[in-house]
């Protein structure tokens, strides 16, 4: 690997004052960036009114999205080795304000599409630039620390960033949603400019020996269980709005605070999923795909009533945020000499699953399912990812866990 597909590990971090600044900005880059990919599930049936679209056919953006972070982003990552980081992070910014600000002015349905698949261009190199660059800000002792809180951008885009745009979009309409995201994203494109610097010289590097590390089946094994995991769960989370409305009873509002609330758990997730993948990561995979089969099960029932299903909303959130560090721990094992190519390919895995859901959950609808059969299908599809990861850990059941001491791309 050379100098661009490694962290230097000698480069001097800056002052503490403007660390946490270069911190604080690279954890907004990931923010607004998955604030504009959460916001539009709960979007979506303002959209499919707005349009006259029929929701299956708006449902299509979520899965479109996903499709292109899915294909592109790992093309883009490598396209963009050979570019200093910081830069590669202005550019990406760049495109991004672009993409929304096109949503904004969006004329029709093929216009709003293609202004998606614009800003869906940035998403994984986005989060595995802005990680990298995190890790070089920061001493080694604390590179761990600074991963966790790039992560947390994130948790904090469903917190607050997706319900903050469904409320505006139920306030002041979709559109007004895109542009405040693309207002958001100027801002932190400008100071991001000013204060993110290379912490050392950077030179182009060489992407073929990532991709013959890429090449191996542990990797694919991981990548199939993220694919395979994300699709049990986005069958029903990419039409949890329509579903509490319509078959909970929620109003708009409620939607709103539903959303925040599966924020809420994923960030106590986050901290779960973290602590679980430095003790037993296999094991606790396992469980917790198994714990996720069962709660979408329980919906079908549970979507029946609103307290039920409010309180299912926020289990599914924790389950939601501690498969994220899991699953990306898993990936990082797997392919130690590649880490900021696999974050990439990981994150189109997590999209490619998000598209593969949306798609099962909209052809079923479209074929008459109703909203409260989506659940009992995302459990049985999240049943094969339980048997892939209990696969995967019978395999590795032997092996020493290999410590997390590689370079980071």
């Amino acid at each position: 690997m050379t100098t661009n597909s490694a962290v230097s590990m000698t480069a001097i971090p800056p002052a503490p004052v403007r660390r946490r600044a270069v911190l604080a900005l690279l954890t907004a880059c990931v923010f607004v960036v998955g604030t504009a990919e959460w916001v539009m599930v709960g979007l979506l049936p303002e959209l499919s009114t707005d349009l006259h679209r029929p929701l299956p056919t708006v449902g299509v953006l979520v899965t479109v999205y996903a499709l292109v972070v899915a294909v592109a982003g790992p093309v883009v990552t490598l396209g963009m080795l050979g570019i200093a980081r910081h830069r590669t992070l202005l550019i990406l910014l760049g495109v991004f304000v672009a993409g929304n600000a096109a949503a904004a002015l969006a004329t029709g349905f093929g216009v709003l599409a293609a202004a998606r698949m614009l800003t869906a261009l940035t998403h994984s190199t986005v989060f595995a630039t802005a990680l990298v660059i995190a890790v070089t800000t920061v001493p080694a002792g604390q590179r761990g620390r600074a991963i966790a809180v790039i992560t947390a951008g994130w948790n904090l885009a469903m917190v607050l960033g997706a319900p903050w745009g469904t409320w505006i979009g139920d306030h002041y309409g979709w559109r007004t949603t895109f542009a405040g995201i693309a207002i958001l994203g100027a801002a932190i494109l400008t100071a991001t400019s000013v204060l993110v610097r290379p912490a050392a010289p950077e030179t182009a590097g060489r992407p073929g020996g990532e991709v013959r590390e890429m090449l191996k089946p542990k990797v694919a094994a991981v990548l199939a269980i993220i694919v395979v995991a994300q699709a049990g769960l986005f069958t029903t989370h990419t039409y949890i709005a329509p579903l509490l409305r319509q078959v909970s009873g929620f109003t708009a509002a409620g939607v709103t605070t539903l959303l925040a609330l599966f924020g809420l758990g994923s960030i106590a997730g986050n901290i779960l999923g973290g602590r679980l993948a430095d003790r037993a990561p296999w094991a606790a995979l396992h469980a917790l795909l198994a714990v996720l089969a069962t709660v979408l099960a329980a919906f079908t029932l549970t979507s029946q009533s609103r307290w039920a299903a409010a309180a299912t909303v926020l289990i599914l959130g924790v389950i939601a945020g501690a498969l994220i560090p899991l699953l990306q721990d898993r990936a990082l094992a797997s392919a130690l000499k590649a880490p900021t190519l696999v974050t990439a390919v990981s994150a189109s895995a997590f999209n490619l699953g998000v598209a593969a859901g949306s798609t099962l959950g909209g052809q079923a609808v479209t074929a008459g399912s109703s909203l409260d059969d989506l659940p009992w299908i995302g459990a049985l599809v999240t049943l094969v990812a339980v048997g892939l990861a209990a696969t995967a850990a019978r395999r590795r059941r032997a092996q020493p866990r290999t410590p997390m001491t590689c370079s980071i791309p």
